[in-house]
């Protein structure tokens, strides 16, 4: 193991320094890369912000695959929540100003840190945040727009990369050949290009 023994709290379904003895899961690892190329493709709009953390989330998942160390997790699960943090501030701007900016990402990040070897924690985090975004935006949109069928196929999109998620996780030993934890990357990266996209209409 090159980069030492594996301290993540969760397990992934990748075989371990199979294509690389320098990564230990290398499909994951490159397919984070995804997460890279969607940050760059909006780096240049008013969604600076969120480009930069979504390179940042490609870096971080990355290297918790590559590594397998607590540090690449962290660093991938603090950007997925500040990411989730920064769309719904992008959605309900009127709401938020510097004060109660700065009180929300201390509210949703602060305990993290004290449950942050508790993978449940932030899951069930991750999930009620995305389900927030998707309640606020499809209220806050017209229907039959094209801003209304982006953030449907953002929501749907999101949703089938879900399901890949949990049978990589509860299935492994029948779906290991399939790499669908890379698939959860792939297509929750084509969901943020969809969703980001519907934020700059």
């Amino acid at each position: 193991m090159f980069w030492g023994k594996p301290d993540v709290s969760v397990s992934f379904c990748e075989d371990k320094y199979v294509v690389s003895d320098y990564i230990a899961e290398y499909y994951n690892t490159m397919s984070a890369l995804s997460y890279v190329i969607v940050g760059i493709l909006f780096y240049r709009t008013r969604l600076k912000n969120l480009s930069i953390i979504m390179i940042l989330l490609g870096l971080g998942t990355a290297l918790l695959h590559g590594t397998l160390r607590f540090y690449g997790q962290w660093l991938d699960e603090t950007c997925m929540l500040i990411l989730s943090f920064f769309i719904i501030k992008e959605i309900r701007m009127e709401r938020f100003n510097k004060r109660t900016n700065n009180l929300y990402l201390l509210a949703l990040i602060l305990p993290y840190f004290v449950f942050e070897r508790f993978f449940c924690y932030f899951f069930l985090v991750f999930c009620s945040l995305q389900i927030y975004i998707y309640l606020i935006a499809r209220k806050k949109i017209k229907k039959y727009t094209l801003e209304y069928y982006l953030i449907n196929s953002y929501s749907i999109i999101l949703i089938i990369s879900g399901i890949c998620w949990l049978l990589d996780q509860l299935f492994c030993e029948y779906v290991k050949e399939y790499q669908l934890h890379a698939v959860w990357h792939a297509g929750t990266a084509l969901s943020m290009l969809l969703g980001l996209g519907a934020l700059l209409l």
